[in-house]
Order: C-alpha cells, then structure tokens, then sequence
C-alpha cells in the first residue's frame, strides 16, 4: 500500500529543454502560438515584406522619373580627382576621430575614477563637471570655441572641433567606467581591504582592469559616437568627410553643371555607414572574446 501511495505521489517529471524539444524563452514568456495564430503570423510577414518592398520599389521609381538614377550623375563620383578628394576628407574625418579618442578615453577613466573617491569636495567638482558636459549640446561648445577661445589664446579649428568632441564624449566615458566599477562584486574591494591593501590600489590591481574589460564593447561603440559628432566640423567650414562631400558637390555644379546632391550625400552616407558598421562588428567581436 505504501509503495502504491510512494509511486502515486512522486512529482511528475521535469521538460527537458534540449535542443529538439522546440522550446525557447519566448515560450516561457509568451502563450505558443496554435495552427492558426502560426498561419496569422506568416501572413502579416508576407504583408509587411511586400509592403516594404511595394514602398522601395515607389521610391525608385519616382527617383528614376526625376532623373535621380542616371548613370551619368553616379559616374561623376568614379572620378579619380573625386576620389582622392573622398578619401582625404575621411582621412580628414578619421584623423579627427582617432585624435579625439587617444584623450577621450583615459581622460573619460580619471574623471571616473576620481568620481569614485571617498574625498566627498573632489567627488561633487567631478560630478558637477560630467553632469555639464553630459547636458551641454556639443554643438554650443563648438561655437564656444570658435567665437571665444580665439580671442583670449588663439588655436587652430582642428582642435576647436576635437577639444568639445573630448569634452562631451570623455564624461559619457566617465560614467560608462564607474558603472562598469560598481557593477563588479563589493566582495573583491571588502577582501582587498581586509589584506591591507589602499583604496587606491584596490581600484589600480583589482577594480580598473575589470571594469575595462568589462566596458572595452562600450568603449569601442563610442568612437561611433566620436565619429558622428566630427560631422560637426561643417559648422567651422572644416574639410571633413561631410564638408569635403559637400564641396564636391558644388564643385559638380559649378564645373561640369550636374546636380548630384542626391548622389553625393548618398555616398557620403554610405561612407559613414561603413566606419561605424565596422566599428559595430569590432566590439560585437571583442564582446564575444571577453565573455
């Protein structure tokens, strides 16, 4: 009787979620679709598919009837003086970025760091400084430095357009380091100090080399956003990739009487999305090596 009873009352076995039971987190979260919510389900994809294709095809059709696609208007662009042009001004473009970046981030890390100490006056300067460059468009610093700074000490529009990148990026940096510090274990830094170690080289050999590993993905996807505020050059008449672009354009204008704005800011767009598209796979790459 007993046994009848055991055998009555064992828990009913677990689903195994291997690889050929089909089941997924969205099986967890959401009701499994039957027979007819899955025949729902592909024919609002193919209804969306059709229509973002039905949409793409109208627009090329009105840009082809506007002159838009001709072959002469993108051939301009296959130029070799255009060409070199193109890749100077993203040399131009990259040079900014990659000068921006060497000072932006250790510059970002100290600022971090320093908001991570226990001095409460240099704590609260700290934070008031990030939490300023964080509010403050960096277009306005720009102008800043175009209309003031000259003024009182001189200095090249190169570096009045990298400075407000540093400024703007290396706070965002800042928090994005003491995040990445407080999201490691408090056991780590109570452990430390209870071996004697400092604060200061608690935060050097144990805290900084995780939080940088942890934050190396962030740090890289930042340099898209360094990248994209070198855009801001076209406010100093500065002759990055998006001014140089711009002035091959009118150059078309003036020189041969072809209008390829369309054509222009296209590739130049198509440029852009390159750098950062290989950025993007850089850190999505590092991500996976660091887990």
């Amino acid at each position: 009787m007993s046994e009848e009873v055991m055998t009555m009352t064992e828990p009913r076995p677990a689903k195994q979620r291997g690889a050929g039971s089909g089941a997924t987190d969205a099986a967890l979260l959401f009701d499994e679709p039957g027979p007819r919510g899955r025949i729902l389900i592909t024919i609002g994809s193919v209804v969306a598919v059709l229509g973002i294709v039905a949409l793409v095809a109208a627009g090329l059709y009105q840009l082809s009837l506007s002159g838009q696609l001709d072959y002469p208007k993108w051939r301009y662009f296959l130029g070799q003086s255009v060409v070199s042009q193109l890749l100077e001004a993203a040399g131009t473009t990259l040079t900014l970025g990659g000068v921006a970046a060497v000072f932006t981030f250790p510059l970002g890390i100290a600022l971090g760091w320093l908001r991570l100490l226990d001095n409460r006056p240099i704590r609260w300067l700290i934070g008031i400084w990030i939490d300023a460059m964080r509010a403050v468009p960096m277009l306005l610093l720009i102008y800043f430095f175009q209309l003031v700074v000259p003024s009182l000490v001189g200095g090249s529009y190169f570096w009045m357009l990298v400075l407000p990148i540093i400024m703007c990026t290396s706070a965002t940096t800042a928090e994005v380091f003491r995040s990445g510090v407080r999201a490691l274990d408090r056991g780590q830094t109570e452990a430390a100090w209870a071996l004697g170690m400092s604060p200061s080289l608690t935060m050097r050999l144990i805290l900084a080399p995780q939080a940088l590993r942890l934050m190396l993905p962030t740090l890289i996807t930042q340099m898209v956003t360094i990248i994209k505020g070198t855009t801001l050059a076209y406010a100093l008449f500065y002759a990055d990739l998006l001014y140089g672009g711009a002035q091959i354009i009118g150059q078309a204008k003036k020189d041969v009487h072809l209008s390829v704005f369309f054509q222009g800011y296209v590739i130049i767009a198509v440029l852009y999305i390159i750098v950062n598209w290989s950025l993007g796979v850089l850190a999505r790459y590092i991500e996976s090596r660091t887990r």
